[in-house]
């Protein structure tokens, strides 16, 4: 009998595919764990930032040794899940050589490669944070061949046994129950889990999450999420029991009962009917009266449109507006509205909140600590909510209001503005920031902010004025819809609901049918991005609705009023053509083009509202865009490094400046009409 050739290189290939497949295809949930993390922590311009100011702040402080912690649970928890699935009661596993090297090594493998993303995502050959994970990498490796060998639980068969029977859910779970290994792993990630869902449900004020920082709370969450989804596909059995599809197909179902992001209504005797928010013309009259002087006189008039763009957005459009009062006197007295999206959205809301608490005599005081609020991390909280308590709401079939993400971003901004300025005022109601004791505040700029209604495609506006149909049209006013008022901070919320970060606000009402039933209608506020992100548009449908108070000021009063649309922006204005994309362009090409329409879109109202206005002549009409230089990748969340802050801090201080022709037209605008600093 001829002795049988040894395998070829071919079959070895061949082998080692179907084990691979075999082994993989019951641990596919870690695999797909572990791509999803390699994205997040390296491709998205936000991720790069906040790994940035994790560099920057050196090895040993402690949002470093937080990561190399949150690491190495990440890396044991992979490992263990590993085996688990594996190596405990497997399914459909052919053992030969190839399977047996695959089950002894790749639990080991899975479990260095949490510190390799990190090391590649943190990647500077100057700097010691990269090494400093590739050696927790090499040390997990030698910490999981240490314990196969000399802790018992851990250790390794020298035989496999496989079954290919049926078994039942009870007998998997009893099978499960008694290996060792499996109680210790089932133990370890329950006992994480509660201690997380515990730890990042306190309230946000208390700024647990602020100190551990997004990345390391990227990496809890990773890491629950591992381990549970390891525990499904545990239990699932594709030819019997296909248990991803059942929970799948429940956290479905109950999709359609536990919506828990119903907007917050502002309550209390001190919040003023919506009723009495006062309509554009007669908001606008007052306006006028409140700087006429005599006749004859010249009145600037500045709508400014805040383009969105996350954190990016809040912090060019605050520092913007900032620079422009320091520099031309009296210029906040005559911004009449702020039109923002997103981001810009909420520069708009901190900045008219901070004109209203700090007179004009002691806001340069106060810029340094306003500078703080602008300039906070706000993503540690919604990401902390998302990953962790809202995933307890996923699981129940009830709407818990509490749990919701886009309330806990809401609670950060407010609590960011006591922290630093010791006021309530996100906390107060939107039509109150317009309430002194002596009446309406003329001298505040109103507030249009800009959402889209989901279920209909249409423009959404949060505002303190009661908006004319006539010149809004296809417009929804967000709190006529609600028939109430809302805080401040979900004012601004409303506007900056982006993708994934933070979820649709609904908003509904209750209308009467001819058959005296009631039907609730509304929907979703998301991003404003979604229908316009600059702004602009808004800004033309309010000075339209000016125009013929404007006209009749000026032929019957001799009152001029001199319109200026000021377009902060901070898009990429990049008119270069791309390169291609072509790996998966079935999914990416559509996402890219969703994404970057989103931007340039806002690039192209730009250009064509600024032709626009020189056609625009009675009245005649400036447009100004104040643009942010792009020198380097700027984040689009809820979290800014400290160099970026400072950079584009310096950025407002050196182009927002009288070096700017347009400006210097503008301030002397100022000055030819006898504009006085006014302290309110």
């Amino acid at each position: 009998m001829q002795p049988s050739s040894p395998p070829s290189f071919a079959q070895h290939i061949r082998n080692y595919t179907i084990a691979f497949y075999q082994t993989q295809r019951n641990a596919f949930v870690i695999i797909i764990t572990l791509l999803l993390s390699l994205y997040i922590l390296t491709v998205p311009d936000q991720a790069g930032d906040m790994i940035n100011a994790v560099i920057d702040d050196g090895v040993f402080h402690r949002l470093f040794q937080y990561i190399l912690l949150s690491t190495l649970v990440w890396s044991w928890l992979v490992y263990g899940c590993t085996r688990m699935i594996l190596h405990i009661s497997p399914v459909g596993i052919r053992m030969n050589k190839e399977s047996d090297l695959l089950l002894r090594w790749l639990p080991k493998v899975g479990g260095v490669l949490p510190a390799l993303i990190l090391a590649y995502a943190f990647w500077k050959p100057d700097r010691w944070q990269p090494y400093l994970l590739l050696l927790e990498s090499g040390a997990m490796l030698i910490q999981f061949l240490w314990v196969e060998q000399h802790v018992p639980v851990f250790a390794l068969p020298d035989h496999w046994r496989f079954s290919d029977r049926y078994t039942n859910i009870k007998q998997d779970i009893r099978c499960l129950w008694r290996h060792p290994l499996g109680r210790l792993v089932i133990r370890t990630g329950v006992m994480l889990t509660l201690f997380l869902i515990a730890l990042f449900s306190l309230p946000v004020q208390w700024g647990i999450a602020q100190r551990l920082r997004p990345t390391a709370i990227i990496i809890f969450g990773i890491t629950m999420y591992t381990f549970w989804g390891s525990v499904v596909v545990y239990f699932n059995d594709y030819r019997y029991r296909p248990l991803v599809l059942i929970v799948a197909g429940y956290l479905v179902i109950i999709s359609a009962f536990n919506d828990n992001t119903a907007v917050r209504k502002a309550t209390g005797t001190l919040v003023p009917p919506i009723s009495q928010r006062p309509t554009v013309d007669a908001h606008f009259a007052q306006w006028v009266a409140a700087r006429r002087q005599e006749d004859g006189d010249t009145i600037p008039l500045v709508l400014v449109a805040a383009e969105g763009g996350g954190i990016r957005a809040l912090n060019w459009t605050a520092e913007t507006l900032i620079r422009l009062d320091s520099i031309i006197p009296g210029f906040s007295r005559h911004v009449y509205a702020l039109s923002g999206v997103s981001g810009g959205g909420v520069g708009t809301v901190f900045y008219t909140a901070f004109l209203r608490d700090f007179a004009e005599a002691d806001r340069t005081r106060a810029f340094d600590q306003f500078r703080n609020v602008i300039r906070d991390d706000y993503l540690s909280g919604v990401s902390s909510a998302l990953l962790f308590p809202e995933s307890v709401q996923r699981l129940i079939p009830v709407p818990l209001p509490a749990l919701e993400r886009a309330k806990w971003l809401e609670d950060s901004w407010a609590a960011s503005y006591y922290n630093n300025l010791a006021l309530s005022t996100l906390d107060s109601s939107l039509t109150q920031l317009y309430q002194t004791r002596a009446g309406y505040n003329y001298n505040l700029p109103s507030l249009l902010l800009n959402g889209t209604l989901a279920e209909s495609g249409q423009k959404i506006i949060t505002s303190n004025l009661q908006l004319d149909a006539h010149y809004f049209k296809n417009v929804v006013s967000t709190l006529d819809v609600l028939g109430a008022d809302v805080p401040l901070k979900t004012a601004a919320s409303l506007c900056s609901r982006f993708p994934i970060v933070t979820n649709g606000g609904l908003i509904q009402k209750d209308t009467l049918l001819g058959n005296g039933r009631k039907q609730r209608y509304g929907g979703h506020v998301v991003d404003g991005g979604y229908f316009d992100n600059s702004g602009v548009e808004t800004c033309i449908q309010l000075l339209n609705n000016l125009v013929p108070a404007i006209r009749r000021l000026d032929t019957t009063e001799r009152v001029t009023i001199i319109p200026y649309v000021l377009f902060i922006q901070n898009s990429n204005p990049n008119g270069n053509l791309p390169q291609k994309r072509s790996i998966l362009q079935e999914v990416q090409i559509p996402l890219l083009a969703f994404l970057n329409a989103w931007d340039n879109g806002s690039i192209t109202r730009d250009n064509m509202f600024n032709s626009f206005m020189d056609r625009f002549d009675n009245p005649k009409t400036n447009y100004l865009t104040l643009r942010l230089a792009y020198n380097e990748k700027y984040p689009l969340g809820w979290y800014m490094s400290d160099s970026v802050a400072r950079n584009i801090g310096q950025q407002a201080k050196d182009s927002i400046s009288l070096t700017n022709r347009e400006l210097v037209r503008l301030k002397g605008a100022f000055g030819r009409m006898n504009v006085k600093r006014v302290v309110n």
